[in-house]
This record gives structure tokens, C-alpha cells and sequence, in this order.
């Protein structure tokens, strides 16, 4: 596929997605759809194939007319498969110059037709916060049954201290003010952890990024039946760990934070050897437990 370039008329708001081998044409379409059908707000789509695609998404992709809130479509290419981190950051240092303000959107969920205008009217609103994410449902990839909603910390003291112990901020939820990347940089790639999120959120706030939350269910998440398990390695975890412990020390949180630190990595240690030793349908119950109890507390 040869990149598709923007035209000389941009919006000032740019969707960043990555499609790979894995991603499914029925799912990428939903997402494409939510974002064409985003209320008052237009925008253009950047997309990064991160490696070899499914030929029909290359068809499609190839044939693709933006309408409804996309003005522009833009495709960019990495020749291997070198993970997430990485394929923002290659959309983020071609397009930088060109946008005021960044969504993330991922290829298997969907956004609420509200959720663009919501946001940016959030930002606009408030000129100190430089990222504001939103709750989110999940939904059942393959019976697109709606799950459990999540809610996150509103405001920005509440979301650091948060950060000490949980990802406070939902990574596919986030809209970013060109000055967020300016602060904090841009992702650390690691294609083994998937930590992208948490390493950047760690460097946001140390370089004095202002955090929000909206409290409306603007975002849906695709799950897949074992997806938790991605997110559940044991070298991840110890990792997330230490971000933690140093974040909590060098923010002076003292020890309530660093037990509730030490806690949640008891927490996902446990979850990471239960699938390490077959036994997934005990991590399956505790990992749905938590998300119940997270989905009650508003």
C-alpha cells in the first residue's frame, strides 16, 4: 500500500489509530464509522499499519472516501511489526507541525457520537489541562454484548495520587493538547511490556502535565475473551511496579500509597502466575471481580 498523503486543507484535530496483522476489517469499520459520525467536530484520521495487514483491510483501506467528521486520511506504514508505542510515535513525529489537538482511538472499540465534541469542549474550557480521558463501557468482541463500565479520578490531584497504585487514565480515552507532548515527550517503545501507557503518563507527570477525567461513558472497549492475559505478563507487572514505587517516592506520597502500591502488585503478581500455571479460570474470576467492583465506584 502506498501512503496516502493529507491534503493542504487540515483540521486542527487529528484521531491517531494503528491497525496490525491481528486487526479484523468488521471491527476496524466500527471504529472508522463512530469517528465519521463524531457530532460538531471534524477531524483527520491518521493511520499506521504496524506490519503485514489482512488483504481485505488493504482493499478497503486503499478505497476508502473520508465523510461524515473526516475531512482527511492519512496512512503511514512500518515495514515490521514494531508495536504501538511505536506506531503513534510515527504518526506523532510526521503530523506534529500540522494539529492542536491529538485523540486516541483504537481499531476494535467504537467512540459515542458526543465524545470528540465533549472533550475539546472540556479542554477549551480548561486551559490548564493538557490531556482529558473519559469512562468507558466494554463490550463483547464477539457477541458485541455491552460489560461493565469504568470510571477514573475526575480531577488532577486525585488522578496522581491514583497513579500510585492504578492507571488512573484510560489510554484509548485520551485527548491530548499539542502541549502535552511538548512536556512530556513522546511514547517509550517496548514491544515485549506494553507499558506505553504508564511510561508516559510517569513522564507526564513529572514534567508538570495537567490530568482530567470526564465522568460519562464517552468510549467502548472490545474485549476479547482472553485478553486480560496480554495485559498480565509477569515482567510487565514488575515493571509497572517499579514505576510505581518511584513515583510514590518522588512525589513524597508516603506509606498509605506505597502499601496500596505494594497491594495491586500482589494483586497482578497473583493474577500473572494463575495464567502462568493453567490456572485461568481463577485469574478469569479475580480479573472480573476487580472490574465489577471498579465499575460501582463513580
Amino acid at each position: 500500500m502506498k501512503e496516502k498523503k493529507i491534503s493542504k486543507k487540515t483540521s486542527k484535530i487529528a484521531v491517531l489509530m494503528s491497525i496490525y496483522a491481528k486487526t479484523k476489517l468488521k471491527e476496524l469499520i466500527k471504529a472508522i464509522n463512530s469517528i465519521e459520525n463524531q457530532e460538531e467536530v471534524f477531524c483527520d484520521l491518521l493511520l499506521n499499519i504496524d506490519g503485514n495487514i489482512d488483504e481485505n483491510i488493504d482493499y478497503f483501506l486503499n478505497r476508502y472516501k473520508p465523510k461524515g467528521s473526516i475531512k482527511n486520511l492519512k496512512i503511514l506504514k512500518s515495514h515490521k511489526n514494531l508495536g504501538l508505542a511505536a506506531s503513534l510515535n510515527n504518526l506523532l513525529l510526521n503530523n506534529f507541525i500540522f494539529y492542536e489537538f491529538f485523540f486516541r482511538h483504537d481499531s476494535d472499540d467504537y467512540s459515542s457520537k458526543k465524545r470528540f465534541s465533549c472533550q475539546l469542549n472540556f479542554l477549551k474550557q480548561n486551559p490548564d489541562i493538557d490531556i482529558v480521558g473519559t469512562a468507558f463501557k466494554s463490550f463483547d468482541l464477539e457477541d458485541e454484548k455491552l460489560m461493565v463500565e469504568s470510571y477514573f479520578p475526575c480531577n488532577h490531584d486525585s488522578i496522581s495520587k491514583a497513579f500510585a497504585y492504578s492507571t488512573p487514565l484510560a489510554h484509548a480515552t485520551a485527548c491530548f493538547r499539542k502541549s502535552f507532548f511538548i512536556k512530556a515527550g513522546i511514547y517509550q517503545p517496548n514491544h515485549n511490556t506494553l507499558t506505553e501507557d504508564n511510561r508516559l503518563w510517569y513522564s507526564a507527570f513529572y514534567t508538570g502535565c495537567k490530568f482530567a477525567n470526564i465522568n460519562k461513558v464517552l468510549y467502548f472497549v472490545g474485549i476479547e475473551k482472553n485478553s486480560y492475559k496480554r495485559r498480565s505478563r509477569i515482567k510487565q507487572t514488575i515493571i509497572l511496579f517499579k514505576i510505581r514505587c518511584r513515583f510514590v517516592i518522588y512525589n513524597r506520597l508516603g506509606f498509605f500509597y506505597l502499601l496500596k502500591a505494594i497491594l495491586e502488585f500482589i494483586l497482578r503478581l497473583s493474577i500473572s502466575i494463575l495464567i502462568f500455571i493453567k490456572l485461568d479460570f481463577i485469574a478469569h474470576f479475580i480479573v472480573n471481580l476487580y472490574q465489577l467492583l471498579r465499575s460501582r465506584i463513580k
